[in-house]
Formats: structure tokens, sequence, C-alpha cells
């Protein structure tokens, strides 16, 4: 086997990395947006629990910050909201 194909951490961000890298990469920063996206937009409740304690910690604190946002009654919680959801609608709907 090509040694180029063998995975080496050593070279992962560089020209000699292997093409898994990049894939996996792509994959974490793909759910990491659809988490995002699903609780500012509401459609992720913050039921349930994540694999990583990170991603979850992360979840738990957005979920937090949207529910004390939709909960103020102070025009600039409402307007805050507002923008991130407007933000949020920009990404793309992933599989």
């Amino acid at each position: 086997m090509s040694e180029s194909y063998l995975d080496n951490p050593a070279h992962d961000d560089t020209v000699k990395e292997h093409p898994a890298f990049r894939r996996g990469k792509l994959k974490s920063t793909v759910f990491f947006l659809k988490m995002i996206k699903g609780v500012v937009d509401g459609s992720d409740s913050g039921s349930g629990d994540f694999g990583s304690p990170q991603l979850q910690a992360a979840r738990t604190a957005l979920v937090g910050l949207v529910e004390v946002l939709e909960k103020s009654t102070s025009k600039e919680a409402k307007e805050a909201l507002a923008a991130a959801k407007q933000e949020v609608a920009k990404i793309p709907s992933f599989k």
C-alpha cells in the first residue's frame, strides 16, 4: 500500500494528510451547523443527549440562551433572537 494512504496524524492539515481527515472535518462541521440551526430555529428542543460531552455542553448552552431570549420582554432580546434566526436561515438544510 502506498505510504501516502497510511494515516499519520502528524500530516493532518498538511498536503500529506489522509483523505479521510478532510471528510471527517467536513462531517463534524456540518453536524455542528445543524445543531446550531436546530436550536435557534426551534426544531431542537434540547431533549435527549449527544454522545460527546463537549457538543452536549455547547447545545445546552445554546438552548439556555435561546430560552432566555424567548422569555425576555426587552426589545433588545427580541431583536437579538430575530437576528439570530435570520442568520441561521442562511445555513442550508443538510441531510
